[in-house]
């Protein structure tokens, strides 16, 4: 099902596997796709006796863009909203990419409401001041030709070199709901998040990280620092994967996350 949520005075659409009331898990899309992205984990999620949310970030899938940068502590009450709308006091904290820098801003603003925490194919440290630059003429090539100009740009390097045409095409699927002022707005947003690498040591949630072996966007290093910061972080590496193993192989995602989540 979907719940509509209200933050800042702006909708926001939340899609909801699982009973509403037992232990919840939110979960944070990658760029530039939406919460459909996470369908087959939400749906192991749910099987598991787990609340599974997902949430349509600003300007993806069925919720409006903000017309301003898409800054991840925004995400991140955005998240905190949509636990109040489930009646979840905490929850466990699941990101990819994007997703993973919105979990970390989540853990930094509402760290009492964060039991658990998967982080797949992100970093915790900032853009480099040229990746900055190339975030901003993106957007602005969002604004100027389309949505389209820029997910050609970026679907590439999404996946493995060797990822299944059905995966190609159901990237491009959840990539076409993206609109272009999000993606102008979300690559803005990205570019002006802070430094989450001394936040780490901090953490007492349980946290598994997870990389794809062939990811061409976010180099393995970045994923071992994370791993390496959070005190009893776990790393595992999903064999053949590139940018998006929660689409390249979910089983096996969905085995981890399931296991982690459940874990005591």
């Amino acid at each position: 099902m979907h719940l509509a949520l209200l933050h800042d005075g702006r909708p926001a659409l939340l899609r909801v596997e699982g009973p509403i009331g037992a232990p919840a898990a939110l979960f944070f899309h990658p760029f530039p796709l939406h919460a459909d992205a996470w369908e087959e984990m939400l749906a192991a999620c749910a099987g598991s006796g787990i609340c599974a949310a997902a949430l349509d970030a600003p300007g993806f899938g069925g919720t409006p863009p903000l017309g301003r940068p898409l800054t991840m502590e925004y995400l991140a009450e955005l998240g905190a909203v949509a636990l109040d709308a489930l009646g979840a006091k905490r929850a466990a904290l699941v990101g990819c990419s994007m997703g993973g820098y919105a979990t970390m801003a989540f853990a930094r603003r509402f760290p009492s409401r964060m039991t658990k925490a998967v982080l797949i194919a992100t970093k915790a440290s900032p853009d480099t001041d040229e990746a900055r630059k190339n975030r901003e003429r993106q957007a602005a090539l969002a604004l100027d030709k389309g949505a389209q100009a820029v997910i050609a740009e970026f679907a590439p390097k999404l996946l493995a070199p060797n990822a299944a045409p059905a995966v190609r095409r159901r990237v491009e699927e959840l990539a076409s709901r993206a609109t272009a002022q999000g993606i102008a707005d979300a690559l803005r947003g990205m570019a002006q998040r802070p430094d989450s690498t001394p936040d780490l040591p901090r953490w007492s949630a349980p946290t598994l990280v997870i990389a794809g072996e062939q990811d061409q966007l976010m180099p393995r290093a970045e994923m071992e620092k994370i791993a390496a910061s959070v005190p009893g972080a776990r790393l595992e590496v999903i064999p053949g994967a590139g940018h998006l193993p929660i689409l390249e192989d979910p089983r096996t995602v969905s085995q981890l996350l399931t296991a982690h989540l459940r874990s005591r």
